[in-house]
């Protein structure tokens, strides 16, 4: 859970590029039935990291990758909260459609989600 936990704190602190990184050095450490899962990190990250860029194409691209990639990990996994998650990420995503002509990056930054960990004393 140590190890998750750096990754997630990156993340909630909004330093997406590092979180990506953090991530990935997990996903490719991992066990194949989790690859995925920690792939879908790497996507949230990159996409929130190109949301605050202002790159409205990579943002939208990797957002989707996150809500595929996640679906086999509801409602939580590894003690996340996945489907708060989802849901969130969800409605991030129909925005961005609902407001691709006039795209202004920071009118969705406070719609980017926190990663919530459901119990921090658990083993992963």
């Amino acid at each position: 859970m140590k190890y998750i936990l750096q990754g997630i704190e990156l993340f909630n602190n909004c330093d997406f590029f590092e979180a990506h990184d953090f991530f990935e050095n997990l996903w490719f450490e991992s066990d194949k039935a989790d690859k995925k899962f920690y792939q879908s990190l790497v996507h949230i990250s990159v996409g929130s990291f190109h949301l605050i860029s202002g790159n409205y194409s990579g943002c939208l691209n990797q957002l989707e990758k996150f809500y595929v990639k996640i679906q086999n990990y509801l409602p939580e996994y590894k003690n996340l909260n996945t489907e708060k998650l989802n849901n969130e990420i969800s409605l991030l995503i129909n925005k961005l459609k609902e407001n691709k002509v006039t795209f202004e990056p920071s009118d969705f930054w406070n719609l980017i989600p926190k990663i919530e960990v459901i119990n921090k004393n658990s083993q992963i």
